[in-house]
C-alpha cells in the first residue's frame, strides 16, 4: 500500500502560510494557492505526485518512491 501524503501536505500548507499573500492580505489558504508563489511550486508538484501514486496500482504495490 502506497504512503500517506500526510507529510506533504503539511509542508505545503505551511509554504502557503509563510507567503505575502496569507499574511499581509489576509486571504485564504485557497486563495492564495491560485497565485502560486515559486518556493511553493516543488512541494505542489510532489503532492500531485503522491496523490497520483495512491491511485496507480504499481505504485499501491511497490509504495511511492520518495516519500
Amino acid at each position: 500500500m502506497s504512503t500517506s501524503c500526510h507529510g506533504l501536505i503539511t509542508k505545503y500548507v505551511d509554504c502557503l502560510r509563510q507567503t505575502e499573500c496569507y499574511r499581509d492580505k489576509k486571504k485564504t489558504v485557497t486563495q492564495c494557492a491560485e497565485e502560486l508563489p515559486e518556493e511553493c511550486n516543488s512541494l505542489r508538484y510532489a503532492l500531485f505526485a503522491c496523490k497520483r501514486g495512491q491511485v496507480d496500482a504499481r505504485s499501491r504495490i511497490q509504495g511511492n518512491k520518495g516519500y
